[in-house]
């Protein structure tokens, strides 16, 4: 078939541009020994990872304030339920507790609550988190005595002596008074106060000797303690 004059120019041009482009692409390849498409696929699909991720954090974020909301109601539903009782309230990011009777806030404490961490030993497996939800205080001690749960020797690479063991029984770590929640947690004092505030317990909630004395006075067996 004859082409005519405009599709002979044409194909000049075509055949010119692909000359150049075997002429640039092949030899940069080459000499760089990477494959310039390959590279530039890979951006493009980085760049629309990017743009996933960008929107995948803010809508955590939205989601985050969501909760935050909801949290704020919750904490107005019970004060509204138990507006003549005494009840807790535990805000564990930010290691806080709260006396309140009602909206008002009687005493605020700066506390320590779970770690978060894990501990694993054979088949078993510890997680120290304070648990959230809605406990209530099932008795009161003073001068508590701590007994030893298996953890705590094998945190410290011990052997797991007998459950009557006198080595189980350890007086002082609880400071002076204890709040009983149950399965374990209690509210209880530490002779570490210099970690309050701070992430790192076992599960329990470290209060100071004076704000514990507060907390311990003021409300009695069968209070609420709602943790979050």
């Amino acid at each position: 078939m004859k082409l005519g004059p405009v599709q002979s120019v044409l194909v000049i041009i075509v055949s010119a541009l692909a000359i150049a482009w075997s002429e640039l692409y092949f030899p940069v390849r080459d000499s760089l020994r990477t494959d310039i498409v390959r590279v530039a696929l890979t951006m493009v699909r980085t760049r629309s990872d990017i743009s996933v991720l960008r929107q995948s954090a803010l809508e955590l974020e939205a989601e985050i304030g969501r909760l935050t909301q909801t949290v704020g109601e919750l904490a107005d539903t019970f004060a509204s339920a138990f507006s003549d009782e005494f009840y807790l309230v535990v805000n564990t990011p930010a290691n806080r507790l709260y006396l309140r009777r009602g909206q008002k806030v009687i005493h605020e404490a700066v506390i320590s609550t779970g770690s978060e961490d894990t501990l694993k030993h054979g088949r078993r497996r510890w997680i120290f988190e304070t648990p959230r939800g809605i406990m209530t205080v099932l008795r009161k001690k003073e001068k508590p005595v701590w007994i030893k749960p298996d953890w705590a020797f094998l945190e410290k690479g011990e052997s797991i002596p007998p459950l009557d063991s006198p080595l189980r029984r350890q007086e002082g770590i609880l400071g002076d008074r204890m709040l009983d929640l149950g399965g374990g947690v209690m509210i209880h004092g530490t002779p570490q106060e210099n970690l309050l505030g701070r992430s790192v317990t076992h599960g329990c909630i470290r209060v100071g000797k004076d704000d514990l004395k507060v907390i311990y006075d003021s409300v009695p067996v069968g209070t609420k303690v709602y943790i979050y």
